[in-house]
């Protein structure tokens, strides 16, 4: 019993959310994002990069919390604050942890890894930093928990922890990748995709500490707010 309350990742999705939830995945993915860039074209509205990323990140959002409202206020409704608290604190340590461990690893195999993904945002940012904030630091981490870990993590966990972990971890790196594929050698795509592994277990496993989607959405919202900020720096 006590395996089951550790792992029982707190309230789960009805089935009308996960029916709606998968069915949604592909437009968050793919579909919405050629779709913006479609219409752009074809109403004569010549959006710029930024702006089709601003609409991408609102109406994704939009459509989490129609999809997903009672999930996401049944999970907040459940949180045990020093739970949540111990809960972030040691995911954040984890996250760090595997970072500096993949860094060892690159050191030893003197490889170097270009974050494509933060070049955009960095070109992006550099165009309205408060709008990119927006969509990086609350949208961002809003759409990708609730989707990557409180559905294909949460509808998956139940039945294995090990695939749960495994689909979730290669979707997260996947969907902050794909798109480079065709610009770029597919061996620093690769290399590039195994950044966000640490990412992938750490927030898999904030979710299964506390319970509550909440804590892996804050911690990722912290990540990416500390990964703004050196950017910012650097």
């Amino acid at each position: 019993m006590a395996n089951a309350k550790s792992y029982s990742l707190g309230p789960g999705l009805s089935t009308a959310e996960k029916v709606a939830g998968f069915c949604y995945l592909p437009f968050y993915v793919v579909l919405l994002a050629l779709i913006l860039q479609y219409l752009s074209g074809l109403l004569g509205f010549r959006l710029t990069m930024l702006q089709i990323n601003i609409c991408y990140f609102v109406i994704n959002c939009l459509m989490v919390w129609i999809i997903f409202h009672n999930f996401l206020l049944r999970s907040f409704r459940a949180i045990r604050f020093w739970e949540l608290i111990q809960a972030l604190i040691l995911g954040f340590v984890l996250y760090y942890a595997g970072n500096f461990l993949y860094s060892l690893i690159l050191g030893w195999l003197d490889l170097s890894v270009t974050s494509y993904n933060d070049q955009t945002v960095l070109e992006l940012a550099s165009q309205s930093r408060a709008a990119m904030v927006i969509c990086g630091v609350i949208l961002a981490p809003m759409i990708e928990e609730t989707l990557v870990r409180g559905l294909l993590f949460g509808v998956i966990r139940r039945k294995s922890r090990i695939a749960a972990y495994a689909v979730t971890i290669l979707f997260f790196a996947a969907i902050h990748v794909w798109q480079y594929v065709l610009l770029y050698d597919w061996k620093s795509v690769l290399l590039a995709a195994l950044q966000y592994v640490p990412a992938g277990i750490a927030l898999g496993w904030t979710y299964e500490k506390s319970n509550t989607i909440w804590a892996p959405i804050l911690l990722h919202m912290v990540i990416n707010a500390i990964s703004f900020g050196v950017m910012s720096i650097l």
